[in-house]
């Protein structure tokens, strides 16, 4: 079985060809300023020209695929995109406008849930039962599985823990309110403190960030990160109080931290007295085993 997985994120559109949960080839373009300005237009252009390239790669036609899957940031409804702030998109059927192009049968879930199923049925979470995925990019998403299954509630997605309020009147977030989880723990919070700190402007590539400002030794950059965990560990105490998972996976652009100092501390910092109601029975930090591929392997899962 053949399936196309389409990850759409707060900067980027990645595409890629799935065969029987495994990821096969893959293809992806940034979204740029101009991008931006008719989002709704260009992803619909940006998707399709990018499903054509990965399906030629592997030799394949649109006739050979069963199913399209989206994975989308902000809340989705039947298949709409019904707010997305990371995009400034509200209502935005998007399986209308791509249908109109390529007749395969589509489905759209929230990102972070995507890559949440990738992670439970093949990676991370397989073994856990009562498990969190967090995804730390852009904002910060979230899944949770209770009794081996999906917990979705009947209105929306739901589980939007970035949007946790857990400094009160805090950053602006981009939802509206302020103070939220995601607005301090999330990979572009990170980035914006660093920036901020070095006194530069805060466009520049995860490789750059990575490698040359995220400098342990710098007094200014390392007091950053010390106050970036201690607000991710904020969140995720909340997580572990409320939910008792024996797992948590965290994805997004933190996934590639598994070897960084970033890691290590942070999980130290959970480890410090009285952090949660049980610490005797905290749950094990793992980092997801997809990285930035979670999103297009579980868009093409059906539950």
């Amino acid at each position: 079985m053949i399936r196309i997985g389409v990850d759409i994120g707060g900067s980027h559109v990645a595409v890629g060809v799935i065969r029987d949960g495994t990821l096969i080839d893959f293809t992806d373009r940034d979204l740029t300023g101009q991008d931006k300005i008719n989002i709704k237009k260009s992803l619909v252009d940006i998707i399709i020209q990018l499903i054509n390239d990965v399906i030629d790669d592997v030799s394949l036609s649109i006739s050979d695929i069963d199913l399209i899957g989206i994975a989308a940031p902000g809340t989705i409804k039947n298949n709409i995109i019904m707010k997305s702030p990371n995009l400034g998109i509200m209502n935005f059927d998007i399986v209308s406008e791509l249908q109109k192009m390529i007749n395969v049968r589509m489905q759209v879930r929230n990102d972070s849930k995507c890559a949440a199923i990738a992670e439970k049925y093949y990676g991370s979470l397989k073994n856990a039962d009562d498990c969190v995925f967090l995804c730390l990019g852009t904002g910060i998403g979230a899944a949770v599985f209770m009794g081996g299954k999906l917990l979705e509630p009947k209105r929306y997605a739901g589980f939007e823990l970035g949007h946790m309020v857990i400094e009160k009147d805090g950053v602006q977030c981009a939802c509206g309110k302020k103070g939220c989880f995601e607005t301090y723990g999330s990979m572009r919070a990170l980035k914006r403190r660093v920036a901020e700190a070095l006194k530069i402007d805060n466009d520049f590539s995860g490789k750059y960030f990575n490698e040359t400002l995220l400098d342990f030794s710098n007094e200014k950059v390392n007091k950053v990160i010390d106050e970036y965990l201690d607000y991710l560990k904020i969140g995720l105490c909340n997580i572990i109080d409320i939910f008792e998972p024996e797992v948590i996976s965290l994805g997004g652009s933190f996934a590639y931290y598994e070897k960084n100092l970033i890691f290590k501390r942070l999980l130290d910092k959970l480890k410090e007295p009285n952090s949660t109601y049980n610490q005797e029975s905290s749950p094990e930090i793992k980092i997801a085993s997809f990285k930035n591929e979670a999103g297009i392997i579980g868009a093409t899962v059906i539950i």
